[in-house]
């Protein structure tokens, strides 16, 4: 039995993750500029960094996938309406 994992799944846990590394990307930062550790500023930047690009990305995806839905959601309603050659 082969496991099917939802794309809306690995898109929340991707945005989820993503997310905390930027904090921690962040924090480093913070922690390494405040105790004047270049590498370690710069770690936490590029990390921040990372993180903020990789958001980006599931974000758009997921973006366009909603946007698929809605326009398959509208083309339903579409079909379903009953137009008798312009009379209600």
């Amino acid at each position: 039995m082969a496991l099917q994992i939802n794309e809306n799944t690995v898109d929340a846990v991707a945005v989820s993750a993503t997310n905390k590394s930027m904090l921690g990307g962040a924090v480093a930062g913070v922690f390494g500029w405040m105790a004047q550790i270049n590498w370690i500023g710069l770690s936490g930047v590029v990390i921040a960094l990372l993180g903020l690009a990789v958001n980006f990305y599931f974000q758009h995806r997921r973006d366009k996938r909603e946007q698929a839905e809605s326009l398959a959601r509208i083309e339903a309603l579409r079909e379903r309406c009953i137009v008798d050659g312009g009379q209600q």
